[in-house]
């Protein structure tokens, strides 16, 4: 009985083994037919590298139809792959979806991640906010990661939006004065809210700094 249960052993590890060893094999298949400019047969390998379960060979597949001026289809395996959890592909159909307008988009793919704390979604998901006029979203979601530049820019909008220019002030002051790139957005709007409020002095502090 001893004998049997080693032996059923060692069937399963060669099975996982060999299962293993498919995976890379087309995997590895795939890249190298790309690198040939054999798309068809990149991406016959890297299907069955999927159905085999390899989750890197999903985004590898997306991103060679997006290389191929391609994007439903890189959208189609993404949302795939999402459906299966991927974090990168979440980030990736987050940011697409803020740059086609789909608001509602946006936040069913990032808001999960983001309220797990993944900051790489918080800039789309409070950009959707945004612009959806849920300014109260906007800034609970952006102020996780205030100390980005980029992040600035959209927070104080939010800000001014709701008419809370103080805060705006701040949050596009700090673009300028903390970061040497990035806050070109917040500068512009630092000088339109200083001309708006007849803030000269400022205005011209301010003036050619960025």
């Amino acid at each position: 009985m001893k004998k049997l249960k080693q032996t059923s052993l060692l069937l399963l590890f060669f099975l996982v083994i060999s299962l293993q060893s498919c995976k890379t094999n087309n995997t590895d298949k795939a890249d190298k037919f790309y690198k040939e400019d054999n798309v068809p047969e990149a991406i016959k390998h890297y299907e069955l590298a999927i159905a085999e379960g390899d989750t890197t060979a999903t985004n590898k597949l997306a991103l060679l139809y997006a290389n191929e001026h391609q994007p439903e289809k890189a959208k189609a395996v993404y949302i795939k792959s999402f459906e299966k959890g991927d974090v990168f592909a979440a980030q990736y159909l987050s940011n697409l979806s803020l740059r086609d307008e789909k608001y509602d988009d946006v936040i069913k793919y990032a808001k999960p991640l983001a309220d797990k704390g993944n900051k790489e979604t918080l800039y789309a998901l409070g950009s959707a906010y945004l612009k959806l006029q849920q300014y109260d979203n906007a800034i609970k979601y952006l102020r996780l990661d205030s100390s980005s530049v980029y992040i600035k820019d959209p927070l104080g909008q939010a800000y001014y939006d709701k008419k809370d220019y103080a805060n705006a002030e701040k949050q596009w002051k700090s673009a300028v004065n903390d970061h040497k790139s990035g806050a070109i957005n917040s500068y512009n709007k630092l000088l339109n809210l200083y001309k708006e409020q007849g803030r000269q002095n400022d205005y011209d502090a301010y003036y050619g700094k960025y």
